[in-house]
């Protein structure tokens, strides 16, 4: 498939959906592409886009493709704790009516935590949940949203899950599944739900509590904010956003206030109470040296001034975090006049080279790549830069060798072995892929909280998205995925 059919095709999806893909995040999309043009028999690529524009049910179908459905019952079990303990019963308190509390999961999946957040309310409320809680989930999955309804999970999903836990609400289907009870399943209903959607069924409104974790990590910064927009008219006035853990901070857009409590952040619709003391977040790297109060807004802060009167005591760190933003223009400003001062400053000239690959203007990214190594001659950071712009460039061979570089400068640097394992199947060496791939899983089990082996640039790519692609490419190579992974 030509790069300018899939440009067109991620254009497309990004207007109607508000998906994103770029790098590893193009592997589904050629994937689902690839398998709607066999079903629908399509004769082209162009037939199909033409398809695509004009079968909304099509368009469906092969959005529903486009997401990594890695999802697992009790993921960020803090976080439903918090829910349980603090938000529900304050906003039972409030409650002037008998309507139950309305808790929508955006970005649902396959159902597991809908119904985390129903059995952790039976074992809260016991048999009255049913009567306090309406419980929602919505996807734009529709394969995903069946299967949630069917209520059915094999052994993957239990991983985070106290055995009591699925001894209590769940009894085995045959070798491999195990059922939801009925009870707990009629609880929870399942609506298809497109985030970027100007309008929302009435099904999908007026809800106290929305969860929506592990979902924004297909969209990017200017997306986010629309679905946030979004999903903030869908609340009450006194309603709270709940995003994954790791997300949060990146999603402070705002449209909500960000609130801290019991150590965990959430977004209020409503600015909580003024007595209640305002966060203000100490600077990257440091600390204040205070303790944090229990809750409140993170307090608003003032414009920043134009980059050019700010204090000239910048840092690399600064730059980094306009690049994790990617606010690219200011992050840029900020490395050139870092680079004027100390032109032989590796990690400046690595965060250039990360963002001019983002930019596509691959040329450039590997002199500044190839100058940080003349400055740090084991840089794994650079090694993996250059084998991306080589792979970018279809330039394999090249690609092959940064790689197997970055992995000898530091066998953890999982993405290195990721990459290489995508590069041996795409040239048919099937069992140099298979250890690359095992390689990967290895590295990512064992550790709680891989690390990527890299120093500077944020590569970021998502850990569950990864595992996932490494055990679906083994299982097609043949392999047992139980044989190696956890």
């Amino acid at each position: 498939m030509s790069t300018m059919n899939l440009a067109a095709f991620k254009e497309l999806i990004k207007q109607r959906c508000g998906l994103s893909f770029e790098g590893i995040s193009e592997a589904p999309l050629v994937s689902g592409l690839q398998k709607r043009i066999a079903l629908t028999g399509a004769k082209s690529a162009s037939a199909y886009y033409a398809a695509l524009l004009a079968d909304e049910h099509e368009f469906n179908e092969l959005a529903g493709l486009l997401t990594i459905n890695e999802t697992y019952f009790y993921r960020e079990p803090e976080q439903l704790q918090l829910l349980v303990d603090c938000l529900v019963p304050r906003l039972l308190s409030r409650k002037q009516h008998d309507s139950p509390l309305r808790i929508l999961c955006a970005g649902c999946s396959s159902g597991e935590e809908p119904y985390s957040i129903a059995i952790a309310l039976r074992e809260k409320y016991g048999e009255s949940a049913t009567r306090l809680f309406t419980l929602v989930g919505g996807d734009i999955d529709k394969g995903a949203l069946a299967k949630a309804r069917i209520g059915r999970y094999a052994e993957f999903s239990f991983r985070s899950l106290a055995p009591e836990l699925r001894a209590r609400y769940f009894k085995r289907y045959d070798q491999w599944n195990w059922s939801l009870n009925d009870e707990v399943r009629a609880q929870v209903r399942f609506h298809h739900l497109n985030l970027l959607d100007a309008h929302y069924a009435h099904e999908l409104q007026n809800f106290d509590i929305i969860f929506f974790r592990n979902v924004s990590i297909y969209f990017d910064r200017p997306t986010r904010r629309i679905i946030q927009q979004h999903l903030a008219t869908l609340l009450n006035d006194d309603g709270y956003l709940i995003i994954g853990a790791a997300e949060t901070l990146a999603n402070d857009l705002g449209v909500l206030s960000l609130v801290k409590e019991s150590g965990l952040f959430y977004f209020a619709k409503q600015t909580p109470e003024p007595a209640k003391a305002a966060l203000k977040p100490p600077a990257l790297g440091m600390t204040s040296g205070k303790p944090a109060p229990a809750v409140g807004p993170l307090a608003a802060q003032p414009p920043a001034p134009p980059y050019q009167h700010r204090p000239p005591a910048l840092s690399t760190d600064d730059a980094l975090r306009l690049t994790l933003e990617k606010q690219y223009d200011e992050a840029l400003a900020i490395l050139a006049l870092l680079l004027k001062q100390q032109p032989d400053t590796s990690a400046a000239l690595l965060l250039k080279a990360h963002i001019q690959l983002h930019r596509k203007d691959y040329a450039a990214a590997e002199e500044n790549a190839q100058l940080a190594l003349t400055i740090e001659p084991w840089s794994t950071d650079a090694f993996v830069l250059l084998g991306l712009a080589a792979k970018w460039r279809n330039q394999s061979d090249a690609a092959l060798k940064w790689f197997k570089q970055a992995v000898y400068a530091r066998n953890e640097c999982w993405p290195a072995h990721y990459y290489l394992g995508e590069l041996y199947r795409s040239d048919n060496k099937m069992d140099n892929a298979r250890r690359a791939y095992r390689v990967v899983l290895q590295l990512l089990s064992a550790q709680q909280a891989p690390t990527d082996g890299l120093s500077i640039i944020p590569l970021g790519l998502p850990v569950s998205e990864v595992r996932f692609l490494c055990l679906h490419q083994l299982a097609k190579l043949g392999d047992n995925p139980s044989m190696v992974s956890n």
